[in-house]
């Protein structure tokens, strides 16, 4: 049930009950690691990830161990944020926006504290001064201070939910979210275009390959391709059809997307026609990925932080 109420609030952005705890800090939890985490980051050579009841676990050892660190907040934190080794914001529900500038160690709020009605769904910032925020029913906030201030925009006229900020190596940003919302920006965020996706449900991120290859995935287990910057779209259905909700790629080129009951779904030599991953003995949802620096694929959603070895 913890889970569900996870993909809810990640999937939907469903307006939820007011956080009890929304003042106090976060708990010790010695299983911290291995509860309801829903996003991870690299901050320089360690690994940040963020979930349930304002939980914050950081490794040194690229995830084979974890430590935990006390935040402002027991509200969950749906996404986590490094634009350097020491600069990072967490985001999520009740509005909380938590700002570190000690690799994750410690975290202050950025927030006002008393907007219990905002669910934040994903953070991106491109230095430690620029950044923005994405959420439910269209919210959009952007700031270029560090944080200090944010100020409200609308990269779109339709309120929809924003799942989550991508950019690529070149600075481009991508913006995907539901009713096939797939918005490509050029200039670092100022002006907005639609991508035409050919599916008008849910997407849940884009993976840029490079400047002229992008994926994108969804609910149903619905892929799409773009090898022209996203002017069109090509469906690779996966073979399972169920919610994919993140993704990454390797140095290799090889792309990972993970979702829920534990489905991998990988594309290699740059083909992208997906094959079904089902690790042996890991039947969990996965909510986000990343490929640590020793290679190993790390994942986290309901069993917590998990390291798997991809197959050959």
């Amino acid at each position: 049930m913890r889970f569900l109420f996870a993909v809810l609030t990640l999937v939907l952005a469903l307006a939820c009950s007011p956080s009890a705890a929304k003042a106090e800090t976060s708990e010790l939890a010695p299983l911290a690691a291995k509860s309801l985490l829903l996003d991870i980051a690299t901050a320089g050579n360690s690994l940040v990830a963020v979930g349930e009841r304002g939980h914050v676990v950081i490794s040194h050892d690229n995830g084979q161990t974890w430590t935990q660190s006390l935040t402002p907040t027991r509200a969950l934190l749906t996404a986590v944020a490094f634009p350097d080794a020491q600069h990072g914001w967490a985001v999520g529900h009740d509005g909380v926006i938590l700002a570190t500038a000690d690799s994750g160690k410690t975290w202050q709020r950025q927030d006002a504290g008393h907007d219990l009605e905002t669910i934040f769904l994903d953070v991106l910032f491109l230095d430690a001064q620029r950044g923005f925020i994405v959420g439910a029913y269209g919210k959009f906030l952007l700031t270029t201070d560090g944080g200090k201030t944010w100020t409200p925009s609308r990269p779109s006229e339709e309120d929809v939910h924003y799942n989550r900020l991508t950019r690529d190596g070149a600075g481009w940003l991508y913006l995907a979210g539901e009713s096939g919302t797939l918005l490509i920006s050029r200039d670092g965020g100022v002006k907005w275009s639609r991508a035409e996706v050919p599916y008008e449900g849910s997407l849940y991120g884009v993976i840029p390959i490079d400047r002229s290859r992008l994926i994108t995935y969804g609910l149903r287990g619905n892929i799409f391709v773009s090898t022209d910057s996203g002017a069109t779209w090509n469906a690779e259905q996966a073979a399972v059809k169920v919610l994919i909700m993140g993704g990454t790629v390797r140095k290799d080129g090889t792309v990972i997307l993970a979702g829920i009951g534990g489905n991998f779904f990988i594309g290699r030599d740059g083909e992208f026609k997906f094959t079904t991953w089902k690790p042996d003995g890991f039947g969990t949802s996965v909510a986000d990925l990343i490929i640590a620096a020793d290679g190993t694929l790390v994942t986290v959603g309901e069993a917590g932080a998990v390291r798997l070895t991809l197959p050959q």
